[in-house]
């Protein structure tokens, strides 16, 4: 049976003008509702970080790095600041945070966060005169997600199999629990990066860390055998059709030889987080991104190694606490043994398979 060609449309093709209206109307209650539901399933992991230390969160205002804010804050008490650029308009992300603060504001806690481009100098001078004004020591976590989901020329484009499914258009997540939002399996065609699309997803996601790690040291918040410095990694498979040939693996190589390179210059600890597919907004960009993850969050369901963004954010926390890690925090081992299951449910799943190929997803919390 041949697949059709579907095109991935942002945010799985809600119309603009009706997110905007949904966003504005929802977007407050919506967010709100979301973090009292996490907030009441918190527990504490043991961080015990001194009151005059913050952690620095770059990016992620509607992923996984919001979930370890949530957990830092409420959780583990710990002051949180966080640098993220969002529309007014049209994203999540704001009134995620305006709850964040709400909240935090309430219970006395300190947080703060900028809406800001992460990748100009301005928003960092800004950001750390304001840290230097009121901590002694910062640790970094970089979650900037924001490159070009392609290929290299050399590989020339491509088709790859992916799930067609409609988003939340408040939540701007794909609706994954939902059946009735999994409209279908086709394929969707991989472009080639040009010049311009590779030089920002090298300095968006490769060089970033740098970018924020050396003014910081600078400014005496990044200390010498106490400061982390971490980002969050994505593992991915070298033959993979778009993570593995394109400007985002080589970001990650960037991104991993910087992380060498602050290590060695700052004397910090500086250690990669490395997470499963995780249901995002950022991954239901990428072409076969939700392919990958409904198929192995179904796998690891089924045998019971499921990690929803809540489990990987406290399973975070180690990263605080003794032993430390030194270079890496894995968090995928379970996903990364599924992969050969995934490869064989992947290649032979059709149209005709939907919804029940997915059933242990549907009502769940992912």
């Amino acid at each position: 049976m041949t697949l059709a060609t579907f095109k991935k449309l942002p945010l799985g093709g809600v119309d603009r003008r009706e997110l905007v209206n949904l966003l504005a109307a929802h977007g407050p209650r919506v967010a709100r509702e979301l973090l009292a539901a996490q907030r009441s399933r918190l527990t504490p992991q043991g961080v015990a970080l001194p009151k005059d230390v913050a952690v620095l969160i770059l990016g992620g205002s509607n992923g996984i790095t919001r979930q370890l804010a949530v957990q830092l804050l409420f959780g583990e008490r710990v002051a949180v600041a966080g640098v993220h650029y969002d529309s007014e308009k049209m994203q999540i992300g704001v009134h995620h945070v305006a709850a964040i603060r709400e909240a935090a504001e309430a219970e006395g806690l300190d947080c703060t966060f900028w809406n800001r481009d992460a990748t100009r100098e301005e928003s960092v001078q800004e950001v750390v005169a304001s840290l230097k004004g009121r901590f002694r020591a910062v640790h970094l976590v970089n979650g900037i997600a924001a490159g070009a989901t392609k290929r290299f020329a050399q590989h020339g484009p491509t088709q790859v199999k992916d799930v067609d499914v409609a988003f939340d258009p408040v939540l701007q997540v794909p609706d994954c629990t939902n059946p009735a939002a999994v409209r279908g399996v086709g394929l969707v065609d991989v472009e080639c990066a040009t010049d311009a699309e590779i030089e920002r997803t090298h300095k968006f996601m490769g060089t970033s860390s740098m970018f924020w790690a050396a003014p910081l040291a600078e400014a005496g918040l990044l200390v010498p055998g106490e400061s982390t410095v971490s980002f969050c990694d994505y593992d991915y498979e070298a033959d993979d059709p778009v993570y593995g040939m394109g400007p985002l693996a080589s970001a990650k190589v960037l991104q991993r030889e910087t992380m060498q390179q602050i290590r060695e210059r700052y004397g910090v600890r500086t250690v990669k987080l490395c997470y499963p597919a995780v249901c995002t907004t950022a991954l239901g960009a990428i072409p076969g991104g939700l392919a990958m993850f409904m198929i192995s969050a179904q796998i690891l369901k089924e045998r019971g190694e499921y990690q929803s963004i809540e489990d990987l954010a406290r399973a975070t926390m180690a990263l605080y606490r003794e032993p430390y890690p030194q270079t890496e925090l894995r968090l995928d081992e379970a996903y990364q043994r599924c992969l050969p299951e995934w490869h064989r449910r992947k290649d032979v799943l059709m149209s005709s398979d939907l919804p029940s190929c997915f059933d242990r997803l549907f009502g769940s919390a992912l």
